[in-house]
């Protein structure tokens, strides 16, 4: 088994640092397969983040795309179903995030982020957590609250609410 084979199946997380990023990516993307999901960090009028509470950790509504659904309308649509917000108005990507999963597959978790807003009349709906997803929470936090989420967060997911809080 070649060393990047090897890598993947023993490591939790890693940094790379590498004088060509391309030609690494590309080494490294051929031991995965890409499965592509769209999130959303919706933001209310008052500052508030939207954050879920899944599988033990602090996270953000995101999930896989659909067939022949494009990234915003799939980012939309996960964050209505795992929070039961109305679909929100999607902005501008926000980031995008790659993590591994599936040991035995070795999948590669792409997910394209983007920022969102409400629709207009709905911020003060109820939240209700998607429970088949594991999805036991559902809150608003501010960006104090949210720096706070960060210590019990996914690692990608942390640092995306780090961003957030950075761009606010």
């Amino acid at each position: 088994m070649d060393p990047a084979a090897q890598w993947l199946k023993t490591a939790n997380h890693a940094w790379v640092v590498c004088p060509d990023l391309e030609t690494a990516w590309a080494s490294f993307n051929r031991h995965t397969e890409d499965i592509h999901a769209a999130g959303g960090l919706l933001t209310k009028a008052d500052g508030a983040l939207l954050c879920i509470h899944r599988l033990g950790h602090w996270d953000l509504p995101k999930g896989k795309v659909e067939a022949g659904e494009d990234l915003p309308t799939a980012a939309a649509r996960e964050v209505n179903e795992e929070c039961g917000v109305p679909l929100p108005i999607v902005g501008a990507p926000f980031a995008t995030t790659y993590h591994i999963y599936g040991q035995a597959q070795q999948l590669m978790k792409v997910t394209h982020w983007y920022s969102m807003r409400p629709s207009p009349g709905t911020e003060d709906v109820a939240l209700v957590p998607q429970t088949e997803e594991g999805i036991t929470e559902v809150r608003w936090a501010q960006p104090a609250e949210v720096a706070a989420l960060e210590k019990g967060a996914f690692g990608n997911i942390a640092r995306l609410m780090s961003a957030w809080r950075a761009s606010q």
